[in-house]
């Protein structure tokens, strides 16, 4: 499950990966991003939930992982980023500005823990 607490900057993010070509059915998109995101470890009666929050890097996302425990409350589980990269980051490459380094080069979304 996904809970979008971005006050709108999910829509504007989506709005930019269609414009370029990064929403869906390519390597690095939003779309297979979030589908991930939101459905992460609900196996074996598990139920998970990703609040997805507003990120300081452009188009870019920060999210908090929660588990349900056996009394049916929402724990904290983990934190990370789903992180933009493209020429505002260097791909990804570590060049200044740096959001979030990635191994390889990558234009699109990733995420980070």
């Amino acid at each position: 499950m996904l809970q979008d607490l971005t006050k709108g900057r999910l829509q504007e993010a989506i709005r930019f990966a269609k414009d370029v070509n990064k929403w869906k059915d390519t390597e690095c998109c939003l779309f297979d991003n979030l589908r991930y995101l939101s459905t992460y470890a609900n196996h074996a009666g598990k139920k998970t939930r990703c609040d997805l929050y507003v990120d300081f890097a452009p188009m870019s996302f920060s999210f908090m992982m929660n588990i349900k425990d056996k009394d049916g409350i929402w724990k904290k589980w983990f934190n990370g980023g789903l992180i933009f990269h493209g020429s505002i980051d260097g791909y990804g490459s570590g060049s200044s500005p740096t959001f979030s380094v990635c191994l390889t080069p990558t234009d699109g979304w990733s995420i980070h823990t």
